[in-house]
C-alpha cells in the first residue's frame, strides 16, 4: 500500500506511477500498450480525499463526478507518450487498496472481441446498466486499468 499523498507534487508522482504501471500491466496481459487520457487516483482516507480535492481544484476545472470529483486539467500531465488531460480523485473505498486506475483509449468492441476470451485470468467483463467495461487485473500490480464501452 502506498503512502498518503500530501501535496501537488506527490499527486503528480502518483499519476505518473499509475500511467507507467498500467502500461506495464497491459503489455504483460495483452502484449501492447494503449493511450491514456483519463486517470483516477484512489484516496485511502477521508482526510487524504479532502486534501486531494483541494489540490484538484487548483490544477483543473470541474468536469464531472463519479465516485469522486473529476477535472479537466489546465495543463496535461505528460507520461511517456501519454497526455493525461482528465484526473479524478476516487473517494475512499476499502475495496480499492490500489494506487489508482485509468481508462485506455481503444476501440471497445474490437478489444472485447480480440482479447477478452484469451485472458480470463487477467481481464474481467463488468456490465453496468448504461455501459460495459473490461478490467485489467493482476494481483502483482497495485493499479487497475479499463477499456470502457461508449
Amino acid at each position: 500500500m502506498r503512502k498518503l499523498l500530501k501535496n501537488k507534487e506527490e499527486l503528480i508522482e502518483a499519476v505518473q506511477y499509475v500511467a507507467t504501471e498500467t502500461t506495464k500491466l497491459a503489455k504483460r496481459i495483452v502484449g501492447k500498450s494503449f493511450p491514456i487520457k483519463s486517470l483516477t487516483i484512489f484516496a485511502h482516507s477521508q482526510p487524504e480525499f479532502e486534501r486531494l480535492i483541494q489540490i484538484l481544484g487548483q490544477i483543473g476545472k470541474p468536469y464531472n463526478y463519479n465516485n469522486g470529483p473529476r477535472v479537466e486539467l489546465h495543463e496535461p500531465i505528460i507520461v511517456d507518450d501519454n497526455q493525461i488531460t482528465h484526473l479524478r480523485i476516487r473517494k475512499p473505498d476499502p475495496e480499492r487498496p490500489q494506487v489508482g486506475c485509468n481508462d485506455f483509449e481503444t476501440d471497445y468492441e474490437s478489444f472485447k472481441k480480440d482479447c477478452l476470451s484469451d485472458h480470463p485470468e487477467n481481464l474481467r467483463l463488468i456490465k453496468r446498466p448504461e455501459y460495459e467495461m473490461i478490467e485489467f487485473y493482476d494481483p502483482n500490480f497495485d493499479v487497475l486499468a479499463y477499456v470502457v464501452s461508449n
